[in-house]
């Protein structure tokens, strides 16, 4: 069993009195100590114990497996059953879980952060940059506190890479969620530039790519990585 210290194997016990009985050896050990302590179990014993580990796991929430709110429990709850995304994810019940579906702002994000997981792509979602071109938390910022202003946000990177000297601010742009007036896309275009002038290379990958060819955007991810 992954991480656990127990070991189970299958023995046949002949006695006189039942020959040929099955049993079930387990061993659990503590390497820290460097022991082992062996016990024979019959199968309706192992049957019980099985019996009592699943009461256990199924009588703990979501909300105590990921330490969330009730709420976000009930949401994370309801996209594990309809979400298509979620339906076959290998991260589900993991702190990924959470990540995807409360850190990230479109389907579009949730889809590139999982196949930046699957491919072993160190990064770090929602990356803040100030005016500077250094690392900024936006947790709490508004615009209208004089303390923690979000007017200190140059942006929000989707996902940042980093290896080396190569530092890479990538992008999803799809239409439905970031639609973008003239305004707003030369807003986006001076950020770009911004960010290369501190170093930083961009990268922006529309939906379409994201959704019909996303093994070509991590190929080009890992060559900088």
């Amino acid at each position: 069993m992954a991480k656990l210290p127990i070991n189970f194997s299958k023995i046949i016990i002949t006695d006189p009195y039942n020959d040929g009985d099955l049993k079930y050896l387990i061993t659990i050990s503590d390497k820290s100590r460097s022991w082992d302590k062996t016990i024979s179990c019959r199968r309706d014993e192992l049957l019980k114990l099985k019996e009592e580990l699943d009461n256990v796991l199924a009588d703990t929430s979501t909300a105590e497996i990921l330490g969330v709110s009730d709420e976000e429990a009930k949401i994370i709850d309801e996209a594990h059953k309809s979400d298509k995304l979620c339906v076959d994810c290998k991260y589900k019940m993991t702190y990924d879980c959470v990540t995807c579906l409360f850190k990230l702002d479109s389907p579009l994000e949730r889809k590139l952060f999982l196949e930046l997981k699957k491919a072993y792509i160190k990064f770090i979602p929602q990356y803040g940059l100030n005016w500077r071109g250094k690392e900024i938390s936006v947790a709490g910022k508004t615009f209208d506190d004089p303390v923690n202003n979000f007017k200190e946000v140059l942006t929000i990177v989707d996902f940042y890479i980093e290896k080396g000297k190569n530092k890479l601010c990538v992008y999803t742009d799809g239409h439905t969620y970031h639609e973008r007036t003239e305004e707003q896309a030369l807003h986006d275009k001076n950020i770009d530039r911004k960010l290369q002038e501190f170093g930083y290379k961009v990268l922006h990958y529309t939906g379409k790519e994201v959704n019909e060819n996303s093994g070509k955007i991590i190929d080009e991810l890992k060559k900088w990585n």
